[in-house]
């Protein structure tokens, strides 16, 4: 019941915040545009571009998690910091290490499909669009690794990978957004089901006029063959007349 429940706080904040998601997959797609028809792009442009890309998704996880209830603020903290690290070191340093660059910007995918990929899975019992989470996550780790072991197969072929995985990652992350916007008016948070009335198992009862339509009150159950008396309850033995009491016997 407790994982139900961090599960249905977790897609509360997720429908409240559908924007958040769409602003990620719009500068995603900005980025993979750019990484795609810009001419000549060098990795040392590239690393310009991510680092500014990055940082915008750093800005929009913190804002999350400051919106957020505290059950998931870890996990939004923990991508925005990373998210803001890859930022920074790629407009700082660019020309350090491009290699080592590579190698951080499959990190960054690894982990950011990981963390897609159990957010999926813990919303599963709630969402009914959650292969698109665990598609995006899966595409991520894929790029990550693929960035691992082969880091120095041409500049072109990374950046053209670079601009179809940001392409894909950021229609993917706004389509989602798109469909928390319509999930956010259908959810109910745990804390406020089952305040409504009675329980869901309880018998449909007219509370005005005391008509039963299943189930029994107090134990008690009409009579087979009763005729239910006027305003819609069952003649009980309580409602039954008290017998006529014998007659007195005559003076002799």
């Amino acid at each position: 019941m407790v994982r139900y429940a961090l599960a249905g706080d977790m897609l509360g904040e997720l429908s409240r915040n559908w924007w958040l998601v769409l602003l990620r997959g719009i500068a995603a797609i900005v980025f993979g545009v750019l990484a795609l028809v810009w001419p000549g792009l060098t990795l040392v442009a590239l690393a310009f571009v991510f680092g500014v890309y990055a940082l915008v998704d750093a800005a929009a996880l913190a804002y999350a998690a400051y919106r957020s209830a505290p059950v998931g603020r870890a996990g939004l903290v923990l991508q925005a910091a990373l998210s803001g690290l890859m930022g920074v070191i790629a407009l700082l340093w660019p020309l350090a290490a491009i290699v080592a660059l590579v190698f951080l910007i499959g990190v960054w995918a690894i982990l950011t499909g990981v963390a897609e990929i159990v957010a999926a899975v813990r919303l599963r019992a709630h969402i009914t669009s959650e292969w698109l989470l665990i598609f995006v996550g899966a595409l991520s780790v894929v790029f990550g690794l693929l960035l691992w072991f082969w880091p120095l197969e041409g500049a072109q072929a990374i950046i053209f990978v670079v601009g179809i995985y940001a392409v894909i990652f950021g229609v993917v992350l706004a389509v989602a957004g798109v469909r928390l916007r319509g999930a956010a008016d259908a959810f109910v948070p745990p804390a406020e089901r089952g305040r409504s009335g009675a329980p869901d198992d309880a018998p449909v009862e007219d509370y005005a006029g005391g008509e039963d339509f299943g189930g029994d009150r107090g134990g008690l159950r009409p009579d087979a063959g009763e005729e239910p008396r006027s305003g819609g309850r069952h003649r009980s033995r309580r409602d039954e007349e008290p017998p006529e009491p014998p007659e007195a016997p005559g003076r002799i």
